[in-house]
Parts: structure tokens; sequence; C-alpha cells
């Protein structure tokens, strides 16, 4: 009986040796298979390139590009996008720049640092010596009387990154799309995330303090004005009919056209309770609004008579820039001062 006993004490001894050997055996396996799946995870968040991307062409068709790398080398043709380029520190990658606004810029000092190919556009041969792996341009390039299509850089192994806020449709959200884009195709969006959410932050603020206004003053854009002639922009034409909307103003529509002549006489039948002006490659100097408000024609007009004028940078009025979120409260200040004046939005 003893020894019947001491057998079965054995074999569960053996048993449960055998037992904890197995379970150590396999917690090596699973240990090294999730360091197995961990190792590929990594190496599949820093598999950024080879990186496919939708883009638009000048005619509004959606167009699918391939970089196959990290560009170093990247032709701008665009002033604003050259400054996104400065602001989130990759201008050493900028191996030429061409089409400048000449608008004020806080980027001015950087921008005549760069290699500049020409002010207007740029010949297909002055970009291919560059031997770019990249360029980022506004859509308006690529016609056949300056860049050619873009299949014409493709075939040579150019990839192209172009701004949907220059061709279909200009807004606010537009812009913010085109800068997440230009971080995706960089490897950059750490940088670009950032500065997107601290714009659209500042926005809402404005958005919601400007529903205490209790009135809705009527606001009117038009660019130029340096030689009596106005042009006024349609809402697609512009970002800042939703600043102003967004502060607690009505832009005004005037016409169906997207972009009209005005004359004196029909800025005087509309007549704006506010104005605001702005210049294509011009600085955002007194010159124009001083010149409005002198003007006799328009000395009726209630937003001269009132010397309630504005004058808005171009590029940051029109296709939005890095100072967005302070135009933006640069415009919520004009429209209603007793919201806003004084304060840092």
């Amino acid at each position: 009986m003893k020894k019947q006993v001491s057998v079965i004490l054995t074999i569960v001894f053996c048993l449960t040796v055998l037992a904890a050997c197995s379970q150590k055996t396999a917690e090596p396996a699973a240990s090294n298979r999730n360091r197995s799946e961990a190792v590929q995870s990594n190496s599949i968040e820093k598999s950024h390139y080879p990186l496919t991307l939708y883009i638009y062409n000048n005619e509004g068709k959606k167009i699918q590009q391939t970089i196959e790398k990290e560009p170093q080398r990247v032709v701008v043709i665009g002033q604003g996008l050259a400054e996104l380029m400065i602001h989130f520190g990759e201008e050493k990658r900028i191996a030429g720049l061409a089409y400048l606004d000449k608008s004020y810029s806080s980027y001015e000092k950087q921008i005549k640092q760069l290699p500049l190919l020409t002010d207007m556009w740029p010949s297909k041969e002055s970009i291919l010596a560059l031997q770019p792996d990249l360029i980022v341009s506004m859509s308006s390039a690529f016609t056949n009387e300056r860049l050619g299509d873009i299949s014409f850089w493709n075939k040579r192994g150019i990839a192209v990154v172009t701004g949907i806020n220059y061709t279909v449709g200009r807004t606010i959200d537009s812009f913010f799309e085109d800068i997440e884009k230009l971080g995706t195709a960089l490897n950059i969006e750490e940088k670009t995330n950032i500065f997107v959410k601290d714009q659209k932050s500042r926005i809402e603020s404005i958005r919601k303090k400007a529903t205490q206004a209790t009135d809705k003053p009527r606001v009117l854009l038009f660019a130029g004005g340096q030689n009596d002639t106005y042009y006024y922009y349609g809402p697609t034409l512009c970002v800042i009919d939703e600043m102003i909307e967004g502060a607690g103003g009505e832009y005004i529509k005037v016409s169906k056209d997207t972009y009209v002549e005005m004359s004196a006489e029909s800025i005087l039948s509309v007549n704006p309770d506010k104005l605001v002006i702005t210049e294509f490659q011009k600085s955002d100097s007194e010159a124009a609004k001083n010149k409005l408000l002198l003007n006799p024609v328009l000395r009726n007009v209630t937003a001269v008579k009132n010397k309630q004028v504005m004058v808005a940078d171009y590029t940051n009025a029109i296709r939005g820039s890095l100072g967005l979120a302070d135009l933006y409260e640069d415009v919520a200040r004009f429209i209603h001062p007793e919201l806003f004046k004084g304060e840092q939005t």
C-alpha cells in the first residue's frame, strides 16, 4: 500500500514539474511573439513613405500623387506656401521659390534669403535644372501657358502637391486642409496639427463671443482703389467673408458674379456700414484707405462718413495665411469694437 502511494505521489510530482516546465517554455514564446508584434508595429509607424495623396489640378480634377521618399529638394510656387514651410522650420528643403505676393509678411527677411527663381511664373527649364523631388504650388501654375499639366512632372519622377484653397473654393477649412496635406507630404504632421488646432480654437472663441452682438453691420470688401477702380470679390473668391460673418457682421453680396468691377457710384448705392479694402501685391499701407476717405464721390457712403474703413493684407484676406486667426481677430475688433476692442480673443 505504501508503495502504491509512493508511486502515485511520484507521478503527481512529475506531472507538476512537466506543467511548470511547459509554462516556462510557453512564456518566452509569448514574450517573443509580443516583442515581434511590437517591432512590426514600430516599423509600420516609421514607414511614412511611399505616400499617396490626392490633389486637385487647375480644373478642379482630383489627381493621385505618390511621394516615394521624404522630399529634400522642394520647389515652391507661391509666397504663402513658402511662408508655411518657413514657419514650420522646413525652409532648408526649399531648392527654389517663385511667384511672390509682395504683400506684408512677417517672414520677409527669410523670404529674401531663399533661392528665388522669379517673382512671377517660372519656366519649366528653371525648375528642372534644380532637380527637385517635389513641387509645392498653387494649382493655377499647371496650365499650358505656364508649367503644363501635372503629368509632365510626374513622368519625370517629380510629385506635386497643390493647394486646394487655390482651386476648389476658398474657405478657412480648405486653408487648414492645405496645411495638413503639406504636413503629411513632408512628414511633419505633429507641427502642422498643433498649429491648426490653435488657430481653430482662437476662431471658435471669436464666434462664441460674437453671438452677444445686438446688431449686424453690413460690410463690403473690394480690392484696389489707388486709381479709383474697385473690384468686388464674391464669397467663393475669399476667406474674409467667413471672418466677417463669424464676427457678427453681414458680408455684402453685390453680384452673382464672383469678381466684378465697381464704380464709386455703385459703392454709394450699396452704402455699406463698414468697408474692407485690400490690394494684390501691395503692402497693407494706409495709402488706399486715405485715398478712399478723401474721395468726394464717396463722402456720403456711411462707412466713409464714419471713417469705418479697414485695410487687410491681400493674401490673408483672399486665400488665408499663417496670420489667419490674427486677421480674424482684427476683423472682429473692426466690426464689433464694443465686444472685442482692447482684448486678446
